[in-house]
């Protein structure tokens, strides 16, 4: 429609395409998270976990699925168990406490993590590495901020925030690795 409109030129058909590809399945899954909220009336811890963890994997990447239908799933019951986590009256152990100091080490040590079919070049890794470092010690300071004032749901949002992002670095580190490997035995 836009280029039968003269908005756009055939030869950037495709990164439009992309573009709403990728505006799409956001949508998706923000609509799937108000439903999830909905039903679970859980919606406070979702927003918890959500708004630390999506600042810093757009920097830090991770584990990035093949198939859009599969990310949403995947996604969907992800936000799931950490809100419903989050809402159950846990308190912060000291092994979750080490648990969440090694999953920002990781993060802090790994990131950026590009995904197989989007290859990040040297300044870009710089440019989102920093970026994540920065993002990553503004949040661990938040936590520290809100662990003393006592407001535990946030300490223990940023802290399942930062655990989940930290496996989804070292899921998406060994899946490039393992793509690498294929394609050297495939290219020999």
């Amino acid at each position: 429609m836009q280029k039968r409109n003269g908005i756009l030129e055939e030869k950037d058909r495709r990164l439009y395409e992309y573009a709403y590809g990728v505006l799409l399945g956001r949508v998706a899954i923000y609509l799937i998270t108000v439903i999830l909220g909905i039903a679970t009336g859980n919606w406070l811890e979702m927003l918890v976990f959500l708004l630390p963890f999506t600042v810093l994997r757009q920097y830090a990447g991770g584990i990035h699925l093949e198939k859009a239908g599969s990310c949403m799933i995947v996604s969907s019951i992800l936000v799931l168990l950490c809100s419903q986590y989050l809402a159950s009256d846990l308190i912060v152990t000291w092994q979750m406490r080490i648990i969440w100091l090694v999953a920002v080490g990781f993060i802090f040590a790994m990131a950026p993590v590009d995904a197989s079919s989007k290859k990040l070049d040297v300044k870009e890794k710089k440019v989102y590495g920093m970026r994540a470092r920065v993002i990553l010690v503004i949040e661990c300071a938040i936590a520290g901020v809100f662990s003393v004032t006592g407001y535990s749901l946030i300490v223990k949002g940023l802290m399942v925030a930062h655990i989940v992002l930290a496996s989804g670095l070292i899921l998406g580190w060994i899946k490039i690795f393992f793509d690498k490997e294929l394609e050297v035995t495939n290219y020999r």
